[in-house]
Protein backbone atom coordinates (compact mmCIF):
# COMPACT_ATOMS: atom_id res chain seq x y z
CA UNK A 1 0.00 0.00 0.00
CA UNK A 2 1.11 3.49 -0.92
CA UNK A 3 2.22 5.51 1.99
CA UNK A 4 -0.46 7.61 3.22
CA UNK A 5 0.04 11.24 4.90
CA UNK A 6 -1.82 11.93 7.72
CA UNK A 7 -3.06 15.41 5.87
CA UNK A 8 -5.04 12.51 2.91
CA UNK A 9 -8.51 13.73 3.09
CA UNK A 10 -10.28 10.72 3.22
CA UNK A 11 -13.94 12.29 1.99
CA UNK A 12 -16.65 9.54 1.76
CA UNK A 13 -14.64 7.42 3.80
CA UNK A 14 -15.89 5.50 6.90
CA UNK A 15 -14.81 7.42 10.01
CA UNK A 16 -14.25 5.27 12.94
CA UNK A 17 -14.89 5.47 16.98
CA UNK A 18 -11.74 6.97 18.58
CA UNK A 19 -12.81 4.78 21.43
CA UNK A 20 -12.14 1.74 19.10
CA UNK A 21 -8.72 2.33 20.06
CA UNK A 22 -6.61 1.59 22.69
CA UNK A 23 -2.45 3.33 22.42
CA UNK A 24 0.40 3.32 24.80
CA UNK A 25 3.20 5.24 24.69
CA UNK A 26 5.93 4.97 27.39
CA UNK A 27 8.96 7.07 27.69
CA UNK A 28 11.89 4.90 28.82
CA UNK A 29 14.49 6.29 31.39
CA UNK A 30 16.76 7.22 28.29
CA UNK A 31 13.79 9.23 26.90
CA UNK A 32 13.24 7.04 23.68
CA UNK A 33 9.39 6.83 22.93
CA UNK A 34 7.71 3.59 21.76
CA UNK A 35 4.16 2.60 21.35
CA UNK A 36 1.83 -0.23 20.78
CA UNK A 37 -1.49 -0.72 20.03
CA UNK A 38 -3.06 -2.40 23.38
CA UNK A 39 -6.43 -2.48 22.37
CA UNK A 40 -8.94 -2.23 18.69
CA UNK A 41 -12.45 -3.36 19.40
CA UNK A 42 -12.84 -5.14 16.01
CA UNK A 43 -16.35 -7.06 17.36
CA UNK A 44 -18.25 -3.64 17.51
CA UNK A 45 -16.04 -1.99 14.67
CA UNK A 46 -18.69 -3.26 12.08
CA UNK A 47 -15.76 -4.18 9.90
CA UNK A 48 -15.04 -7.46 8.16
CA UNK A 49 -12.30 -9.45 8.96
CA UNK A 50 -9.00 -9.65 6.62
CA UNK A 51 -8.76 -5.56 6.18
CA UNK A 52 -5.35 -4.15 6.67
CA UNK A 53 -4.86 -2.08 10.10
CA UNK A 54 -2.17 0.69 9.60
CA UNK A 55 -1.23 3.99 11.62
CA UNK A 56 0.26 7.56 11.17
CA UNK A 57 2.04 8.46 14.67
CA UNK A 58 2.46 12.54 13.91
CA UNK A 59 4.01 14.92 16.30
CA UNK A 60 3.68 18.61 15.22
CA UNK A 61 4.95 18.24 11.29
CA UNK A 62 6.55 15.09 11.81
CA UNK A 63 5.15 11.83 11.15
CA UNK A 64 5.92 7.79 11.01
CA UNK A 65 4.18 5.30 9.25
CA UNK A 66 3.09 1.65 10.64
CA UNK A 67 1.28 -1.39 9.22
CA UNK A 68 -0.59 -3.21 12.26
CA UNK A 69 -1.38 -6.44 10.35
CA UNK A 70 -5.17 -6.85 9.76
CA UNK A 71 -8.39 -5.40 11.73
CA UNK A 72 -9.41 -9.02 13.08
CA UNK A 73 -5.96 -9.73 14.15
CA UNK A 74 -3.98 -7.17 14.95
CA UNK A 75 -0.39 -6.61 15.45
CA UNK A 76 0.28 -5.92 19.32
CA UNK A 77 4.26 -5.73 19.50
CA UNK A 78 6.22 -2.37 20.50
CA UNK A 79 7.53 -0.02 17.97
CA UNK A 80 9.91 2.30 18.53
CA UNK A 81 9.59 6.38 17.80
CA UNK A 82 12.75 7.44 16.60
CA UNK A 83 11.78 10.75 13.79
CA UNK A 84 9.07 12.29 15.96
CA UNK A 85 9.21 15.57 17.77
CA UNK A 86 8.90 15.13 21.36
CA UNK A 87 7.86 18.82 22.26
CA UNK A 88 4.29 18.45 20.48
CA UNK A 89 1.66 16.29 21.08
CA UNK A 90 1.42 12.65 20.10
CA UNK A 91 -1.49 11.51 18.43
CA UNK A 92 -2.24 8.63 15.77
CA UNK A 93 -4.42 8.46 12.34
CA UNK A 94 -5.38 4.93 12.29
CA UNK A 95 -6.10 3.69 8.22
CA UNK A 96 -7.84 0.56 7.26
CA UNK A 97 -7.46 -0.34 3.35
CA UNK A 98 -7.73 -3.88 1.24
CA UNK A 99 -4.90 -5.41 0.32
CA UNK A 100 -3.83 -4.46 -2.93
CA UNK A 101 -6.65 -1.40 -3.22
CA UNK A 102 -5.19 2.10 -2.17
CA UNK A 103 -8.49 3.78 -1.36
CA UNK A 104 -8.77 3.74 2.35
CA UNK A 105 -12.25 1.89 3.58
CA UNK A 106 -12.13 3.97 7.24
CA UNK A 107 -10.16 5.74 9.35
CA UNK A 108 -9.87 7.59 13.05
CA UNK A 109 -8.50 10.88 13.91
CA UNK A 110 -6.78 12.37 16.88
CA UNK A 111 -6.04 8.95 18.95
CA UNK A 112 -4.25 9.79 21.94
CA UNK A 113 -1.86 7.65 24.15
CA UNK A 114 -3.40 6.53 27.16
CA UNK A 115 -0.30 7.34 28.56
CA UNK A 116 -0.20 10.75 27.90
CA UNK A 117 -3.68 11.33 27.97
CA UNK A 118 -4.44 9.80 31.09
CA UNK A 119 -8.06 10.08 32.56
CA UNK A 120 -8.37 13.86 30.88
CA UNK A 121 -9.41 12.34 27.11
CA UNK A 122 -12.75 14.58 27.83
CA UNK A 123 -11.26 17.76 29.50
CA UNK A 124 -11.25 20.68 27.45
CA UNK A 125 -7.70 21.24 27.64
CA UNK A 126 -5.21 18.32 27.17
CA UNK A 127 -2.65 17.81 29.25
CA UNK A 128 0.54 15.93 27.84
CA UNK A 129 4.42 15.74 29.38
CA UNK A 130 7.25 16.22 26.71
CA UNK A 131 10.82 17.23 26.40
CA UNK A 132 10.54 21.35 26.54
CA UNK A 133 14.57 21.95 27.13
CA UNK A 134 14.32 23.84 30.47
CA UNK A 135 10.84 25.58 29.42
CA UNK A 136 8.23 24.50 32.27
CA UNK A 137 4.92 24.68 30.39
CA UNK A 138 3.82 26.13 27.22
CA UNK A 139 0.46 26.03 25.02
CA UNK A 140 -0.29 24.28 22.18
CA UNK A 141 -3.54 26.17 20.70
CA UNK A 142 -5.09 24.81 17.13
CA UNK A 143 -6.74 26.96 15.14
CA UNK A 144 -10.10 27.49 15.57
CA UNK A 145 -11.28 25.88 12.38
CA UNK A 146 -9.17 22.49 12.94
CA UNK A 147 -11.45 20.13 13.80
CA UNK A 148 -11.24 17.96 16.58
CA UNK A 149 -7.82 18.96 17.82
CA UNK A 150 -7.87 20.79 21.00
CA UNK A 151 -5.64 22.73 23.37
CA UNK A 152 -2.64 20.68 25.04
CA UNK A 153 -1.03 21.83 27.65
CA UNK A 154 2.73 20.67 27.69
CA UNK A 155 4.87 20.20 30.73
CA UNK A 156 7.96 19.31 31.19
CA UNK A 157 8.61 15.72 31.67
CA UNK A 158 11.15 16.32 34.44
CA UNK A 159 9.03 17.95 36.54
CA UNK A 160 5.72 15.56 35.67
CA UNK A 161 6.41 12.44 34.07
CA UNK A 162 2.38 11.74 33.72
CA UNK A 163 -0.41 13.98 33.29
CA UNK A 164 -2.25 12.87 35.85
CA UNK A 165 1.04 14.63 38.22
CA UNK A 166 0.11 17.93 36.24
CA UNK A 167 -3.46 18.16 36.74
CA UNK A 168 -3.12 17.51 40.66
CA UNK A 169 -0.40 19.64 41.05
CA UNK A 170 -1.58 22.56 43.15
CA UNK A 171 0.99 25.21 41.48
CA UNK A 172 -0.13 24.05 37.99
CA UNK A 173 -3.70 25.19 39.05
CA UNK A 174 -2.88 28.50 40.50
CA UNK A 175 0.19 29.85 37.94
CA UNK A 176 -0.61 28.12 34.92
CA UNK A 177 -3.76 27.59 34.53
CA UNK A 178 -5.35 30.85 34.68
CA UNK A 179 -2.78 31.55 31.77
CA UNK A 180 -3.93 29.13 29.84
CA UNK A 181 -7.53 30.15 30.33
CA UNK A 182 -6.84 33.99 29.55
CA UNK A 183 -4.79 32.54 26.27
CA UNK A 184 -7.60 30.34 24.76
CA UNK A 185 -10.18 33.11 25.76
CA UNK A 186 -8.53 35.74 24.20
CA UNK A 187 -8.72 33.17 20.91
CA UNK A 188 -12.22 33.11 21.37
CA UNK A 189 -13.31 36.06 21.59
CA UNK A 190 -11.93 37.75 18.59
CA UNK A 191 -13.85 34.38 17.06
CA UNK A 192 -17.26 34.01 18.66
CA UNK A 193 -18.64 32.70 15.98
CA UNK A 194 -16.60 29.39 15.91
CA UNK A 195 -18.27 28.62 19.04
CA UNK A 196 -21.41 27.49 17.13
CA UNK A 197 -18.89 25.28 14.80
CA UNK A 198 -19.62 21.97 15.86
CA UNK A 199 -17.04 20.68 13.98
CA UNK A 200 -14.08 22.77 15.80
CA UNK A 201 -12.34 22.16 19.21
CA UNK A 202 -14.23 25.57 20.30
CA UNK A 203 -18.01 24.39 20.28
CA UNK A 204 -17.14 22.33 23.32
CA UNK A 205 -16.47 25.56 24.98
CA UNK A 206 -19.87 27.17 24.63
CA UNK A 207 -21.58 24.05 27.55
CA UNK A 208 -18.48 25.54 29.68
CA UNK A 209 -19.66 29.02 29.40
CA UNK A 210 -22.85 29.10 30.22
CA UNK A 211 -22.71 26.05 33.07
CA UNK A 212 -20.39 28.88 34.53
CA UNK A 213 -22.75 31.89 34.09
CA UNK A 214 -20.67 33.73 31.43
CA UNK A 215 -22.21 33.61 28.38
CA UNK A 216 -20.45 33.52 25.02
CA UNK A 217 -18.99 36.94 23.89
CA UNK A 218 -21.24 38.61 21.45
CA UNK A 219 -19.65 39.38 17.98
CA UNK A 220 -19.72 43.11 18.42
CA UNK A 221 -17.39 43.69 21.30
CA UNK A 222 -14.82 46.51 20.95
CA UNK A 223 -11.72 46.26 22.22
CA UNK A 224 -12.12 47.59 25.27
CA UNK A 225 -15.25 45.03 25.44
CA UNK A 226 -13.14 41.84 24.42
CA UNK A 227 -10.88 42.49 27.50
CA UNK A 228 -13.33 42.41 29.65
CA UNK A 229 -15.11 39.42 28.72
CA UNK A 230 -11.63 37.55 29.00
CA UNK A 231 -11.04 39.18 32.51
CA UNK A 232 -14.03 37.55 33.30
CA UNK A 233 -13.80 34.14 31.93
CA UNK A 234 -10.54 34.34 34.18
CA UNK A 235 -11.71 35.46 37.31
CA UNK A 236 -14.63 33.06 36.81
CA UNK A 237 -11.96 30.03 36.58
CA UNK A 238 -10.06 31.47 39.85
CA UNK A 239 -13.14 31.66 41.80
CA UNK A 240 -13.86 27.98 40.99
CA UNK A 241 -13.69 26.22 44.52
CA UNK A 242 -11.19 23.17 43.56
CA UNK A 243 -9.37 26.14 42.23
CA UNK A 244 -9.66 28.48 45.66
CA UNK A 245 -8.87 25.54 47.71
CA UNK A 246 -5.15 24.66 45.82
CA UNK A 247 -4.30 28.52 45.74
CA UNK A 248 -4.88 28.41 50.28
CA UNK A 249 -2.67 25.72 49.54
CA UNK A 250 -0.30 27.01 47.90
CA UNK A 251 -0.18 30.16 49.65
CA UNK A 252 0.31 28.71 52.88
CA UNK A 253 3.85 26.68 51.34
CA UNK A 254 4.86 29.89 50.67
CA UNK A 255 3.81 31.38 53.81
CA UNK A 256 1.41 33.64 52.30
CA UNK A 257 -0.98 32.46 55.54
CA UNK A 258 1.99 34.63 57.82
CA UNK A 259 1.21 38.41 59.07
Amino acid sequence: MPKISRTTNPTGQRQLDAALFSVRAPVDEHGRRSFWLERFDFAHSGLRPGLKLACIAHAGSTEEYFELGTVDLPDHSTRSLLELATDRPLKFRFLVYELGNPLLIGFADNVRPVDEAGELGHSLVDILPGDLHGCAWKLDLPATSSGDDKPVLLVDRELFPTAAAAARDPWVAVLVMPEVMRQIAKILVKDPGSLNDENSWTSSWTAFFEAEGIGSPPDDLDEDGRTRWVDEVVETFCAKPSIKAKFSLVSKEIGGDKP
